[in-house]
């Protein structure tokens, strides 16, 4: 008994410590991520598209940069010929099909070799980037460092929540990735990379790019500035588990430590409010995480809504965060465990099995 005691007192230390501790970083994180700069250079836009989101590359065209081209790479001549009669200042490229690739990656390795810029901007399809999207994107570039930003969800409050959480992420350096929707890179740095030859044998664009470009010294500059609008996914648990899905089998180290933190904590505070009634602190100290949660939610909307260029009014309300964060907190262990059982995931209309890949068998 005594032993058993010991160990929640131990973990209702850790609980309460993480749990602060992920507090009070947040306020440096705000202070680091003040400062911008607005970025130059001829910058070509890589946009894959599959018969939908047409309506959006109106906003890449009206885009506060001096320099900058579009291509859009399609599946057929027929959706070209569509995008061209509709938007004559695009360019529209037919995707040249790889056989040891995913779809998406074939169109970027064709936009890549018909586009003439000195800087690599990736972009999907079903973003809606404001005005200074791609000012701000390409200012996060420097030396030996990558730009990326995120997407927002402004229609559902649980998707919104889920995605402000795991948005949080990309402020930590050592756990932060290049996302595929919003990344910018340098030609040289793409090519000094080879990331060409990583992709012709990948499923995944912008996890894969992360992982070389940490390998070889290279940051991940997040741009929260540059973080755009996107449409709204329709079946969000199983989205939800699919994006843990690619971290498993990319990234998993991280999803490991994901799992036993998220899993560990959650389980402190099931047993946190059992033990409260008989032994208060050790109680409060397991379930701790649970009120730092409310206050994280807090953190996150004040944050994001500071440093994003939309107006406050299109958020949700601070307290749908606040309230919601704990909850939020549990789906996310749920979808990492999910993610365990996920062996195929259907992506871009095609299905694609996800094993160990032969990139990571070659590293």
């Amino acid at each position: 008994m005594q032993l058993l005691l010991l160990f929640f007192i131990l973990a209702g230390i850790a609980n309460f410590s993480g749990g602060m501790l992920s507090v009070v970083s947040w306020f440096f994180v705000r202070r680091k991520y003040r400062k911008t700069r607005k970025g130059k250079g001829k910058a070509s836009i890589i946009i894959p598209l599959k018969g939908k989101d047409i309506e959006n590359i109106e906003y890449f065209l009206n885009q506060d940069y001096e320099e900058y081209e579009i291509i859009i790479v399609v599946d057929s001549k027929e959706e070209a010929d569509e995008i061209k009669k509709k938007y004559g200042g695009a360019r529209v490229e037919i995707s040249r099909k790889m056989p040891d690739c995913s779809g998406k990656i074939s169109a970027l390795l064709t936009g890549i070799e018909k586009c003439h810029g000195d800087i690599y901007v990736f972009a999907d399809a079903d973003i809606k980037p404001h005005k200074k999207w791609l000012s701000y994107l390409v200012g996060g570039i420097e030396e030996k460092a990558i730009a990326t930003s995120y997407r927002w969800y402004f229609g559902n409050k649980i998707l919104s929540v889920w995605n402000a959480g795991v948005a949080s992420i990309l402020f930590y350096p050592s756990f932060n990735f290049a996302w595929g929707g919003s990344t910018a890179i340098k030609k040289k740095d793409f090519e000094r990379l080879e990331i060409k030859n990583i992709w012709e044998r990948a499923i995944v664009d912008d996890l894969t790019l992360t992982m070389q470009a940490k390998r070889n010294g290279f940051k991940i500059n997040f741009v929260p500035q540059a973080i755009c609008e996107a449409e709204e996914e329709k079946e969000i648990i199983k989205w939800m588990n699919k994006e843990m899905a690619w971290v498993r089998y990319y990234f998993p180290s991280l999803w490991k430590i994901a799992l036993f933190l998220n899993i560990g904590m959650r389980a402190g505070v099931a047993a946190g409010i059992v033990l409260v009634f008989f032994y208060p602190l050790i109680g409060f100290m397991l379930f701790s995480p649970l009120i730092f949660d409310f206050f994280r939610g807090w953190q996150e909307y004040a944050t994001f809504v500071k440093l994003m260029e939309y107006e406050k009014e299109r958020f949700f309300p601070w307290y749908v965060h606040s309230l919601l964060r704990p909850i939020i907190s549990f789906i996310l262990s749920y979808n990492l465990i999910s993610s365990i059982f996920i062996k195929e995931i259907e992506w871009g209309g095609k299905k694609y099995k996800i094993a160990w890949h032969k990139y990571h068998e070659s590293a």
